[in-house]
């Protein structure tokens, strides 16, 4: 066979593979059933967790630099007792949820997934390998062109098969919902149509008339971890109008709220899109940093739209939870170049990277201000919700005014040691770091969460 005759083989065969190619199709489903699914409100968590003591976790984004931050505090609460009610508890049991975005979603989901045995092989795995250096490399290669040189097939759909291969073992949000000892994971991304966040549960998915149970935690965390330019989109089938969806009566009465700058209206009104498949039949997934990259806005948004904290926490189960603990986990990392110290004008990549990561890290401040506020007028809210319900309290043995909320902030900001600090601001936002940063981005995220003030009141209140 001569060399042209080869050649058209090859063009062929790429051209072939690159049109068949296509990203796992999420399943449909013809009813809603509010009981089933991964969802929040599920008996989910460790079999002796405490029902009045609510701990919600958040990761943020940063690559492997915030995965291990995360685990580094992980190990912490692995290791820190409390009593309550009369018990000895260890403080990672007590966790009732996680929502994760970019980085810190890695280590969400297989925490989610696989329990403690993250403490056995997560390091090796993930921590220490050279993720990005597997990426680029393949990205490189023309036998991965085969795949990604489909419309429907692109590089965050080959990231989420490597991730699969190395980390998640092929398992399923279905997977997650038999584990009877890991809390609620919320991987976040972007959805970029609407600009609105995405969460993978299955009360988000039943917009879509899709089934959660059925996709791949690999896949939610690539979409959560797609950095525009450097990753494609992950794409999502909406299939909303064939299950019998409804909007909850309190949802859709947020859109005849009258104030003229009203967030609430402003969240419905582009959540209400995706109810509309004709127009909208596919959304698209990019870094869940983008909208909010602590992992914060899930819970925020919930309580917006709800506008009534009581009985949002009512009708999850959680109406009994007399002490609330919010662990926001912040890796947030810190340019290198002082640009204040040259003449010369900003360089160009540098820039175009500014462009973003400036309005981004101003974003996570008012978010994190935002988050402050509304603690404190939720816990005044489930007090005056709580104790005005009387057919509730009725019978209780606590005082219905025994509700306390904690905002426990962790960030490298806090590290003493200013040289310490900015060394470990300074590390790349990327998929590889060596061992011994990993190794210290651990061991800061324990000094740091031992020496967290509002955790030491907590657990000394107790």
């Amino acid at each position: 066979m001569d060399q042209s005759c080869k050649l058209f083989i090859v063009l062929t065969l790429f051209t072939f593979s690159g049109c068949t190619a296509h990203y796992p199709v999420n399943e449909p489903i013809t009813s809603i059933d509010e009981s089933a699914g991964y969802r929040l409100g599920k008996q989910q968590g460790h079999p002796n967790q405490s029902e009045s003591l609510t701990v919600i976790m958040a990761f943020s984004g940063g690559g492997t630099r915030a995965a291990a931050y995360a685990y580094g505090v992980l190990e912490a609460l692995r290791d820190i007792e409390i009593s309550w009610e009369g018990q000895q508890r260890r403080l990672l049991d007590e966790v009732d949820t996680i929502s994760s975005v970019s980085g810190g979603s890695f280590t969400a989901a297989y925490y989610g997934l696989f329990g403690e045995r993250i403490f056995e092989d997560f390091e090796e795995k993930f921590l220490y390998a050279d993720v990005q250096g597997h990426l680029t490399s393949s990205f490189l290669n023309p036998f991965t062109w085969f795949k990604t040189g489909s419309l429907f097939f692109g590089r965050s759909d080959y990231a989420a098969e490597y991730y699969d291969e190395i980390l998640f073992e092929g398992k399923t949000f279905g997977d997650m919902l038999k584990r009877t000892d890991t809390p609620i994971i919320q991987i976040n991304a972007t959805e970029v149509s609407s600009s609105t966040q995405f969460t993978f549960l299955q009360g988000v998915f039943d917009l879509l008339c899709s089934d959660l149970s059925t996709f791949p935690v690999a896949r939610a965390v690539a979409a959560s971890s797609a950095v525009p330019v450097l990753f494609s989109s992950i794409t999502i089938d909406n299939r909303a109008g064939s299950c019998g969806f409804e909007m909850k009566p309190y949802v859709l009465a947020a859109l005849e709220d009258p104030e003229p700058f009203s967030r609430r209206r402003h969240l419905v009104e582009k959540y209400i899109k995706y109810l509309d498949s004709e127009t909208n039949p596919y959304l698209h997934l990019y870094d869940g940093g983008l909208t909010d990259n602590l992992g914060i806005r899930p819970g925020l948004n919930r309580l917006t739209i709800a506008d009534d904290a009581w009985a949002f926490v009512k009708a999850r189960g959680a109406g009994d939870t007399r002490r609330l603990v919010f662990i926001v986990v912040n890796a947030q990392s810190e340019s290198k170049t002082l640009y204040s110290r040259s003449a010369s004008p900003v360089p160009f990549m540098d820039a175009i990277l500014g462009a973003t990561s400036i309005p981004l890290n101003e974003y996570t401040f008012e978010s994190l201000v935002t988050l402050h506020v509304v603690i404190g007028h939720f816990a005044g809210d489930i007090i005056k919700g709580r104790c005005a319900d009387n057919e509730f309290i009725q019978g209780k043995s606590y005082d219905c005014a025994d509700f306390k909320a904690y905002l426990v902030y962790i960030d490298l900001d806090q590290l003493t040691d200013k040289e310490q600090r900015n060394r470990l601001k300074a590390l790349p936002t990327s998929f590889v770091l060596q061992p011994e940063e990993v190794d210290e981005l651990r061991e800061a995220a324990r000094t740091v969460l031992m020496n967290n003030k509002n955790l030491k009141k907590f657990i000394d209140e107790l």
